[in-house]
């Protein structure tokens, strides 16, 4: 008895040190499928100005979650991602512009990732 209390001090002592990796919930995954098929699309062309539009919707939820969290990497990341997408919707045909918007979405992207994201597999991430 006494070995297995020491065991389960051991395991809550480890708990309590290492953070603790977070399933994602179900909308958080839905999200970030959403914004990886509009950034695609963007990518190619498609319908440039309304994917931006959703982008910008889809990252107002994305923002919420964050905020709630009380994160303030994510909310930057989020804030900087935002502005890109509104930058890729207002560019119009103007190539550059669309590309610098671009830019501003994947740093942005990035910036949570690093922060937030663990990839566990190639086809599961967790949250840090």
């Amino acid at each position: 008895m006494k070995i297995f209390k020491l065991a389960l001090a051991g395991l809550m002592l480890a708990a309590a040190i290492s953070p603790a990796s977070e399933v994602p919930t179900p909308e958080h995954v839905k999200w970030m499928k959403d914004l990886g098929a509009q950034m695609g699309a963007i990518r190619k062309g498609a319908d440039v100005q309304k994917n931006a539009q959703d982008m910008q919707a889809t990252l107002k939820l994305v923002g919420a979650f964050w905020k709630a969290r009380n994160s303030e990497v994510a909310m930057k990341s989020c804030g900087e991602s935002f502005k890109g997408a509104k930058a890729v919707a207002e560019a119009g045909d103007n190539k550059e512009a669309v590309m610098a918007g671009m830019k501003m979405i994947g740093a942005g992207c990035k910036g949570c990732h690093d922060a937030h994201r663990e990839k566990i597999s190639d086809t599961e991430n967790r949250f840090k």
